[in-house]
């Protein structure tokens, strides 16, 4: 009878059971999970790698050998929201028919991102550790990539002729990208409403009307 159970049989011929190990960028995954909750419901001062570490059911020595330190760890989970946030962003926007449709679409991606992962704008907003050093600058990098795509979508929809004036399109990108984190902070207070089509519809029109004076 054949056994079902994975084993190693060295050269004296005695079966050894071979341990599988939990590939690590599972492992990876699953504590940066647990590190965005926890973060995002106690801020990052309230929150231990002891807290961390028994989340996921690991050692707290296993937690430090992958990411170095609480800092090291906060940091990866920017990283990793940045990243998922600026391409849900940036799909939606190239998949709209034109420019003024992929506002609104880039629009219902930001706030449905923060629907999905309701953790999210808490890590990103967190006072205790976005004032100042390389978190809040990995804060930054992210608002300042969502204002370039916001640029974009205003150079896009300047007309054909028109002298572009760069500093006028940041003034309106860099006002677009306030709008949408206060919103955020709002509609969280808000118990999440209204919903994420409401608020980009509402501000895709603002913002659409506003446009009217760039085009002329």
């Amino acid at each position: 009878m054949t056994s079902t159970t994975d084993s190693a049989v060295p050269a004296n011929g005695s079966a050894v059971p071979v341990k599988r190990r939990r590939d690590r960028a599972a492992r990876e995954r699953e504590i940066l999970d647990a590190a965005e909750r926890i973060f995002g419901e106690h801020g990052y001062q309230g929150t231990s790698m002891d807290d961390i570490a028994a989340a996921v059911g690991v050692s707290k020595p296993l937690v430090y050998q992958y990411y170095g330190s609480k800092d090291g760890l906060f940091l990866a989970c920017l990283s990793r929201l940045r990243a998922q946030l600026l391409d849900a962003v940036s799909d939606a926007i190239v998949a709209a028919p034109d420019a003024e449709q992929a506002m609104y679409a880039g629009f219902v991606a930001w706030f449905t991102f923060l629907d999905e992962h309701p953790r999210t704008w808490s890590v990103m907003v967190d006072e205790g550790m976005l004032s100042a050093g390389p978190a809040a600058q990995a804060a930054d990098e992210v608002r300042a990539e969502f204002v370039g795509l916001i640029a974009t979508m205003v150079r896009l929809n300047l007309p054909a002729g028109r002298p572009v004036d760069e500093e006028e399109i940041q003034i309106v990108a860099q006002s677009v990208s306030g709008a949408t984190e206060r919103l955020a902070v709002w509609r969280t207070r808000n118990g999440g409403t209204p919903s994420a089509e409401k608020l980009a519809r509402t501000l895709q029109e603002l913002l659409w009307r506003g446009l009217d004076s760039l085009r002329g």
